[in-house]
Parts: structure tokens; sequence; C-alpha cells
């Protein structure tokens, strides 16, 4: 994990448009955001609905006031993502030209929702 004072650059990402990002939503209320930056750094931050809403922080996230970096996906958000290797989501991957390297996209698409967890993620607008 990062903190805001490292300076990660040049970890061989790029994008054609600017990388997405996700909104963790509570109740239709996005209340967290996670990206990732053009240099590849995955950035999570809680937004100010989050504490007015009194919500307890995520595991991995303990302070609502700062941003977190890393150069893979948290815990938290990489459970999320169902197994590659089962052949009904290997189906749905090729069947929405998801790329499998793409954990963004494979999150807002396959890990929007889990049983376990109020949290829906979307992609922002």
């Amino acid at each position: 994990m990062f903190r805001r004072d490292d300076r990660v650059k040049g970890w061989g990402f790029s994008f054609k448009t600017p990388p997405p990002t996700l909104n963790l939503l509570y109740q239709d209320v996005p209340v967290a955001a996670l990206e990732r930056t053009r240099g590849g750094v995955l950035v999570f931050r809680y937004l100010p609905a989050f504490a007015q809403l009194n919500l307890s922080p995520l595991p991995g996230f303990p302070r609502l006031e700062e941003e977190y970096y890393s150069a893979v996906l948290w815990p938290y958000f990489a459970e999320r993502i169902p197994d590659l290797r089962r052949p009904e989501i290997a189906h749905w991957v090729k069947l929405k030209k998801l790329d499998v390297n793409d954990e963004l996209q494979l999150l807002a698409e396959l890990g929007a929702h889990t049983v376990t967890d109020p949290f829906v993620i979307q992609r922002a607008a």
C-alpha cells in the first residue's frame, strides 16, 4: 500500500481514454471511489457521504480522511471478482468481451453486487 507521499510512476499501464473510476454505492448514494491512474496506481478514497451516513470503515481502509494507493487490487475488492476459470464466468467474460487483465472492468461487470455486502460497485458517470 502507498501513501500520498509515495511517487509511483511508469508501471506499464497506458490508456487510450481516461481510466475508469468506480463508485461504491450505499443505498444508491456514492460513498467511496476507486480508480486507476494513468500511471497504473490504484487509488481508493471515501467520499463525504460515507461519514455523513455514519458508516463503519471498510476492511483495509480504516481512516475516512485518507487516500489509499496500491499497485494491486485490495482484498476487499479482489474477493468480489469470481473465479474466471469457472465455465459460466468464462462464458460471460467472452460474451461481454471483457479484458481479463482489467480488474476494474471485471469488478464493475462481475463484482458489482454480493449477497454479503450492502455496497454496490458502479462505473462513475
